[in-house]
C-alpha cells in the first residue's frame, strides 16, 4: 500500500535544483579571492553590473535550496531566471568593464561558474534548445576573455573549448538523470492504465455474473412454477420479467447496469467482500431509496476489494478486519478497518500502486467519489470510501 505525492520527474528536479543551490555556495566560495575572483574585480566593473552579475550567478541559484522546498514550479522559474540573467551578464561583461583589461591577467570571474547555469538550463527547459546554453559557452568564454584579459588568445580558445566540454558533461549528466525519471513516470503511467483496465474488467465480469444469476433465478422460478399442476395467476408477470431479462442479455449493447437500487448496491458490496474475505460479514445500513449510478458502484466495489486485499496481505496474522456500508439518498459510505500492524505511508516504496491506483485514483475517477486512508504503525489502518451525489 502506497501513495505517490510527486512524479519521479518532479522529485528528480528537486534533487538537481537543491544540488545546484549547494553548488552555487561552493563555486561562490571558490571565486571570492584571487585575480579572477569577484572581490578583486569589483572595482574593475560598473557597480550596478557587478551586483547584478553576482545576483544572477550566485545568489539566485543559492535560493533554489529554499524555493525547491516550496514548489518545483517556482524553482523551475527561478532556475530559468538565473540562466537568462547569467547569459546576459556574460554578454554585457566587456561593455561593463571600467578598465581596458582585467588586472594581473585575471579572467572574468563568471567563467568559473558557467557549468551551473548550463546544468539548470537543460533541466528547467524541456527542449533541445536548452543545449544552446552549454554549447555557447565555448565562443562566449573565448571572445570575452580575449577582449577582457591580457592572456594569450590561444589560452582563451582553449579555455572556451574546456568550458564547452565541462558544461556539456554536467548538463548531459543532469539531463540523463531527469530523462530516467521521465521513463519511470511513463512506466508508472502504463502500470496505472493497465491496473485501471484490469479493475474495470473485473468489475464488469462480477456485475454481469450477478445479473446472470438474477436472470437465472427468474427463469428457473418461471419454469418451476409452470411445471406445477395448478399455475398461479402471477405466472404471466413472472414470465414477462424473465423474458425481459433474457432480451437484455441478448442485446449487443448489454453492459453493466447504469443504475443500482440501494439494495443492489449493498448486495454487490457484500459479494465483493465475501469474494476477498469469505468469512467477512459486511455490516450495512439503508436509508432512502434513490438509485446509485453504475460507475459509482463499480468504483466503490473495486476500491473495497483492493482495501480488503491490502488488509489481508499486510495487516498481519491475527488481525481483525471490519467493513461497513451506509447508503442513503445523498451518499454511499464504505469503511474498512483493521487492527493490524499499520504502516507509515512515507516509508513505503513508490513502486507499490495499491492505494493510489486501485483505491484513491479509482474513486477520484468517479464523479463525486473520494477515498481517504489513515494508518499508524502498530495501530491498524482505516480506509473510507465515499460517493456523494453531485
Amino acid at each position: 500500500m502506497t501513495t505517490d505525492v510527486h512524479s519521479a520527474r518532479e522529485r528528480m528536479e528537486r534533487v538537481v535544483y537543491t544540488a545546484s543551490g549547494i553548488g552555487a555556495i561552493v563555486f561562490g566560495a571558490l571565486l571570492v579571492t584571487g585575480p579572477s575572483g569577484f572581490v578583486e574585480q569589483r572595482t574593475q566593473l560598473l557597480p550596478w553590473f557587478w551586483s547584478l552579475s553576482w545576483t544572477f550567478a550566485v545568489l539566485i541559484p543559492m535560493s533554489l535550496i529554499l524555493v525547491t522546498r516550496i514548489s518545483v514550479t517556482a524553482a523551475r522559474m527561478v532556475a530559468r531566471a538565473a540562466v537568462i540573467g547569467f547569459v546576459a551578464s556574460q554578454l554585457l561583461w566587456v561593455p561593463a568593464m571600467t578598465v581596458p583589461t582585467l588586472a594581473e591577467s585575471g579572467d572574468p570571474w563568471l567563467q568559473g561558474i558557467n557549468a551551473l547555469p548550463s546544468t539548470l538550463a537543460v533541466v528547467a527547459w524541456r527542449t533541445r534548445w536548452a543545449w544552446s546554453v552549454p554549447l555557447m559557452q565555448g565562443p562566449i568564454v573565448a571572445i570575452v576573455q580575449i577582449q577582457a584579459s591580457s592572456s594569450p588568445a590561444l589560452d582563451a580558445v582553449l579555455n572556451g573549448l574546456g568550458a564547452t566540454l565541462f558544461c556539456s558533461i554536467l548538463a548531459g549528466t543532469a539531463m540523463a538523470v531527469v530523462r530516467a525519471a521521465d521513463l519511470q513516470d511513463d512506466a508508472a503511467e502504463r502500470a496505472r492504465a493497465q491496473a485501471s483496465i484490469d479493475a474495470r474488467r473485473r468489475t464488469r465480469e462480477r456485475e454481469l455474473g450477478r445479473i446472470d444469476a438474477i436472470v437465472h433465478d427468474d427463469i428457473m422460478s418461471v419454469l418451476v412454477t409452470a411445471s406445477r399442476a395448478e399455475t398461479p395467476p402471477t405466472l404471466a408477470v413472472q414470465a414477462k420479467r424473465a423474458l425481459d431479462a433474457v432480451t437484455e442479455i441478448a442485446s449487443p449493447e448489454r453492459d453493466a447496469p447504469t443504475e443500482y437500487t440501494p439494495s443492489e448496491v449493498v448486495a454487490l458490496l457484500r459479494a465483493t467482500a465475501s469474494e476477498v474475505v469469505p468469512d467477512l460479514d459486511l455490516e450495512y445500513e439503508l436509508r432512502g431509496g434513490a438509485s446509485v449510478p453504475g460507475a459509482a458502484v463499480a468504483g466503490l466495489a473495486e476500491a473495497l476489494g483492493e482495501a480488503l486485499r491490502n488488509a489481508v496481505r499486510h495487516a498481519g496474522e491475527g488481525a481483525t478486519i471490519h467493513a461497513t456500508a451506509a447508503v442513503d439518498d445523498d451518499a454511499v459510505v464504505v469503511t474498512v478497518e483493521d487492527d493490524g500492524r499499520g504502516f507509515d505511508r512515507q516509508s513505503v516504496p513508490a513502486a507499490r500502486l495499491g492505494i493510489r491506483v486501485s483505491i484513491e485514483d479509482r474513486m477520484s475517477a468517479v464523479a463525486g467519489g473520494v477515498a481517504s486512508i489513515a494508518s499508524r504503525p502498530g495501530s491498524g489502518t482505516w480506509v473510507t470510501l465515499m460517493w456523494t451525489r453531485p
